[in-house]
């Protein structure tokens, strides 16, 4: 017999490659559906988180650099700028030269305008996922306000939201920092809201609105620019780690 022949008359293998069925197809996607459903809040949570601790560690940051660039001299005079908008929150550090400085000694103010600063740009971050608790004030800018540094703190000054009336004007020394979403409108901005608990002229206790809020924390600083930072746990503020 020839081997074409044998070749023929040999059966040929069964072909035991099965598909997916539709119905097969569409329980998987069903699965990966409800497993999806399940882990979105918790993912939610921790993009939130990270994005809120983000923008702390910056303005941390901001508020650090400046101070230390002004104890070294590169800058006698310089300037934390904040910014809030609709859609995000800017931080930028400005400084000024030793010859501006010595020309302008006498009438230094911690000014919003850029073009006052020899630089007006230093350092820059924007963060659209958090909010701060700016209130528009009159007169100023709504949602916007500085706060300013000299080496031995004679210069400490604050502008737009961190300042109000007075002789000297008071100079805000604290600034609240939340995500986006725990945030609430006011007229035109978005704010994190507070309020005062067991008032106490000598140390008001100051919490979120909404005192269930996850993502809320508390940034102070002293007029040589040291910082703290703390978060809102539930019932108190513990120092942010």
């Amino acid at each position: 017999m020839s081997w074409s022949k044998l070749e023929r008359s040999m059966p040929l293998p069964e072909n035991k490659a099965k598909g997916y069925t539709l119905i097969e197809l569409l329980v998987v996607i069903a699965i990966i559906g409800f497993i999806s459903t399940l882990s979105y809040p918790s993912f939610t949570s921790w993009l939130g988180t990270r994005n809120t601790n983000d923008a702390v560690t910056k303005i941390e940051s901001a508020f650090r650099s400046i101070s230390t660039q002004i104890q070294r001299g590169v800058y006698p005079f310089g300037q934390v700028h904040i910014k809030n908008t609709d859609n995000e929150m800017i931080i930028t550090t400005r400084g000024m030269g030793q010859e501006n400085f010595n020309q302008n000694r006498t009438t230094l103010n911690c000014s919003l305008d850029p073009a006052y600063w020899d630089n007006a740009s230093i350092n820059y971050y924007e963060n659209e996922y958090a909010s701060i608790n700016l209130n528009p004030k009159s007169g100023t800018p709504p949602g916007e306000g500085a706060i300013c540094f000299s080496k031995d703190g004679t210069y400490y000054s604050g502008s737009g939201g961190f300042a109000s009336a007075g002789v000297p004007p008071v100079v805000d020394s604290a600034l609240f920092v939340c995500s986006r979403k725990e945030a609430l409108r006011l007229g035109a901005s978005i704010i994190c809201q507070v309020k005062v608990e067991d008032a106490d002229e000598l140390n008001p206790l100051v919490v979120p609105h909404f005192k269930n809020s996850k993502n809320f924390y508390n940034i102070s600083w002293s007029i040589f620019g040291s910082i703290v930072a703390e978060k809102w746990n539930g019932s108190e503020w513990i120092e942010r780690q």
